[in-house]
């Protein structure tokens, strides 16, 4: 069992039907999304109350979350961080042509070279139905994809504790929608890296070698 594991406390199912309830979730998901939700929260050691993991539902589609604070708060815990920097390029937000992209750097105690992540923009970038940028990535673009580099990247650093847990809202489908209070995501300045920790940084295409989520799809 991993650092991580031992330390995650463990969620009460009737205080994740408690959560539900309260943000007026129930009424929306199924018995069978419900019971979902309940596992994979109690799997992974999740915590909705501390807005670490969502229920998510658009139409017929159902998916379950985490917000990318939860990825960063349990690499901290298993004590190999030392260090991690985000920074960006680019500028053009044509979903199709944009040359924006989002490099983070990931220091590890027990590792002797620095992990080194890339995501590009046009590859996450999230569109209506009509192909027009959905406000948060058209008005924050810089900030949207760092988030997605923080969760890619801190989810292949540390693949034994992170390994299998759900995916951030901004790397899924732009068709699914939050349906609990909606919150604004975190402002992150656009022309400033983002750190955690103190260490030492340095800039290094998107490895293809992510495991598929358990996103979660029902009717």
């Amino acid at each position: 069992m991993s650092n991580i594991q031992q330390q995650q406390a463990s969620v009460d199912a009737e205080e994740i039907k408690s959560y539900l309830a309260t943000m007026n979730l129930t009424t929306n998901l199924s018995s069978s999304e419900v019971t979902q939700f309940i596992e994979i929260a109690q799997a992974f050691g999740l915590n909705p109350f501390k807005r670490e993991i969502y229920a998510s539902k658009f139409g017929q589609s159902f998916s379950i979350i985490v917000g990318f604070e939860t990825y960063v708060k349990r690499a901290e815990r298993s004590g190999r961080l030392s260090g991690w920097h985000v920074t960006t390029s680019g500028s053009n937000v044509d979903p199709k042509t944009s040359d924006i992209k989002a490099t983070i750097t990931i220091h590890r105690k027990d590792w002797e070279h620095p992990f080194v992540h890339e995501v590009y923009f046009r590859e996450y970038v999230q569109c209506n139905r009509e192909g027009q940028v959905n406000k948060f990535w058209r008005e924050k673009p810089l900030t949207m994809i760092k988030k997605v580099a923080i969760a890619q990247g801190f989810r292949l650093c540390f693949s034994d504790e992170l390994g299998g847990m759900p995916y951030t809202a901004d790397e899924i489908d732009s068709d699914v929608q939050m349906i609990n209070v909606p919150v604004e995501p975190k402002s992150i300045e656009p022309n400033k890296a983002i750190e955690s920790a103190p260490g030492p940084a340095k800039r290094g295409r998107k490895p293809k070698m992510q495991t598929k989520p358990p996103i979660v799809t029902g009717k």
